[in-house]
């Protein structure tokens, strides 16, 4: 008589769902949340993906749960964190299912003769590890089970017919600005979170005042990862907010205190990144280390120099980095903790000089344009140089350990990216200890002293600022460089300008148009026309003063320079006042405005312009109103006005015992 053989039992007396039940608060993801609910009506695979500790499980498992009460008959929750064979993946997912394999039918059939009817969700959970073996699987319950679907976590997408990925980044950090409110910092999802946990530590903890902008700033320097979060928060009990948040640049050895009922990958932020970093190829984790070198964001061309790579290369690595949550945005940036992982892990393959070194080369030769071609350095340099500003900070204190011959020439780009940004005062300080030290080529010790001498002037220093304009003028005239020449006395002109030393000033300008004429740099040319109209009009020629504050204007739009067209028309606009024609300053003045300047002081210049324009027609109200207006965006820049236009403003409106 043949054995009887076991049936799968009917699917009434199966599991429905085997998602645990929530023992502490689930924060946030309220917009996520509707958003994968409104997927997964419309798609059958549904991948969530992100860093380590971003929290894609349990948000997985709160969607799940908001299915589970609408339209579905099962929901499976299969995880596949401890799974280390991907032979035992359709065993733990019958497992889930409360499914046992029978001698005669191989147990991924058992899965699908009992699934295929039902409007089921697995959620997959935990697939980094076991990406193929994952992908065939979705495939094949997917094609042959038609009314399942599926919700995987992975930090890497399947990559299947049908799936939709789904980027889980950190919980929304607060705009800790200095005017934010302590209500608005608390509504942040990042810092609820932070308290919620807390109050697991300290059952009556409430986020004090005092400790509000501490915990988000904690909570921004952990880009809003929920683990590393969540881990912060158990320290509540022995330290202050503001007391972790000033250890977070030791953050691996602090947040450690996971539950000892957790996976090894969420007890601690280190074991969370190590579980991504071990799933990597060796190429992928050389690659990995070497862009830890960048603090903030980075592009193909930075990432190519620093890893040693051809580009398609390069590009390809950074694609692979990217799937795998480990790079984010279109601009490539590295999570900080991520960041400060891999410096580690570069620290101990002792490649860190190397990399440095790659990185250092690459931006000292970006920043040779502000030598080069000081006064027509390209739009792109002096942007990269600006984007760049975080990781030339660091490349400066690596090559000032050194006495690297390129530290004075990187130092003079890092003070540019500062002055770009409004930081005049950082930028000063960066040249002054540059300069302390006494290696670097005389070019660059010339443009270093140059930018040193511009920025001192325009924060009023006159000194200073002369003294550094001579001695980078003397420098070039040794090297006997034409281009840093017109540069040196550019900078000298104008800080003599603003000293009140106007016959020198009218004198350096005319010498620096008829040097730049010869170079054929037309941005150059159009600045030193610019200036030398000014000061010719201060001279009282304002007819040639208007000839060649027109050259400039045309030059600028040639070349679609709007922060220097706009300053160009600014001298228009002045040398139109002083001529009385108030019709043509208005014109002039208005299209400035239009023009979006970001230079500091084109703006308030014009504005200031048609005040002056206002009170020639006899409508002081109108007058004033708008000086009033130019007055804060003046003082919100930290130049200083030229003091000739600043007497023309102020007793143009009445207001000589007022110059700001």
């Amino acid at each position: 008589m043949a054995q009887a053989v076991d049936k799968p039992a009917p699917p009434s007396s199966r599991i429905v769902s085997n998602l645990p039940a929530e023992r502490d608060s689930f924060v946030g993801r309220q917009h996520e949340l509707i958003k994968l609910e409104r997927l997964m009506r419309r798609h059958r695979l549904l991948t969530l993906t992100g860093s380590a500790g971003a929290g894609k499980t349990r948000l997985a498992i709160a969607a799940a749960g908001r299915v589970q009460r609408a339209d579905t008959d099962r929901v499976l929750l299969v995880e596949l964190g401890s799974v280390t064979d991907e032979q035992l993946l359709a065993q733990t997912v019958a497992a889930a299912a409360g499914l046992t394999e029978h001698s005669d039918e191989p147990i991924l059939e058992t899965i699908v003769a009992t699934l295929r009817t039902m409007r089921v969700l697995v959620v997959l959970d935990n697939c980094e590890h076991l990406l193929d073996a994952c992908a065939k699987l979705a495939d094949t319950l997917l094609s042959r089970c038609p009314s399942m679907r599926i919700l995987a976590t992975s930090r890497e997408a399947l990559r299947i017919t049908g799936e939709v990925t789904v980027r889980i980044d950190g919980l929304g950090v607060p705009d800790d600005g200095k005017d934010a409110s302590v209500n608005a910092l608390r509504r942040a999802d990042s810092v609820r979170l932070f308290v919620e946990r807390a109050k697991e530590m300290l059952p009556d903890y409430k986020l004090p005042a005092a400790e509000a902008h501490a915990v988000a700033a904690m909570c921004t320097r952990l880009d809003g990862i929920p683990l590393a979060i969540e881990l912060a928060a158990r320290w509540v009990p022995v330290l202050s907010a503001g007391e972790i948040c000033a250890r977070l640049d030791s953050r691996f050895d602090l947040l450690v205190m996971g539950g000892r009922t957790r996976p090894n990958r969420q007890r601690s932020l280190r074991e969370a990144i190590d579980w991504s970093y071990e799933l990597l190829a060796p190429g992928e984790q050389r690659a990995l280390r070497r862009l830890a070198v960048f603090v903030g964001g980075f592009d193909l061309e930075a990432a190519t120099a620093v890893c040693g790579l051809d580009t398609d290369t390069t590009l390809d690595m950074i694609s692979r980095l990217q799937a795998k949550s480990l790079l984010t945005g279109a601009r490539f940036r590295l999570l900080e903790s991520i960041r400060l992982y891999a410096m580690q892990r570069l620290t101990d393959a002792e490649e860190t000089d190397s990399a440095y070194e790659a990185l250092a080369s690459w931006l000292a030769g970006m920043a040779e344009a502000f030598v080069t071609t000081p006064m027509s350095v390209p739009r792109e340099i002096r942007r990269l140089a600006a984007t760049q500003a975080s990781t030339l900070r660091v490349v400066c204190e690596w090559t000032g350990t050194r006495y690297d011959e390129r530290h004075v020439l990187l130092s003079t780009a890092l003070a540019v990216a500062h002055a770009n940004l409004g930081f005049l005062a950082d930028a000063r300080k960066v040249l002054r200890e540059a300069l302390d030290q006494p290696q670097g080529e005389p070019r660059h010790r010339c443009a270093a002293l140059d930018r040193a001498g511009w920025f001192a002037g325009f924060q009023g220093d006159f000194t200073e600022g002369i003294e550094h304009a001579h001695q980078s003028l003397a420098i070039a005239r040794d090297l006997a460089d034409p281009g840093l020449i017109t540069n040196c006395l550019t900078t000298l002109a104008c800080v003599q300008q603003m000293a009140g030393e106007l016959d020198l000033a009218l004198r350096h300008r005319t010498e620096c148009v008829e040097t730049v004429r010869d170079l054929d740099q037309p941005f150059a040319t159009a600045t030193c026309l610019a200036h030398l109209a000014w000061s010719l009009s201060l001279d009282g020629d304002q007819e040639q003063a208007w000839v060649l504050a027109q050259e400039s204007l045309a030059i600028c739009r040639r070349l679609e320079s709007v922060n220097k067209a706009a300053e160009a028309l600014n001298v228009l606009g002045g040398i139109a006042l002083r001529k009385g024609d108030l019709d043509v300053a208005e014109n002039v003045f208005r299209e400035v405005l239009h023009t979006n300047s970001k230079y500091p002081h084109n703006l308030p210049n014009a504005i200031e312009g048609l005040a002056l324009v206002a009170a020639g027609r006899g409508e002081q109200e109108r007058a004033l109103r708008l000086y009033e207006e130019a007055l804060p965006m003046r003082r919100a820049t930290g130049v200083i006005g030229d003091p000739y236009w600043q007497r023309q403003v102020t007793d143009g409106l009445g207001l000589a015992d007022q110059v700001p």
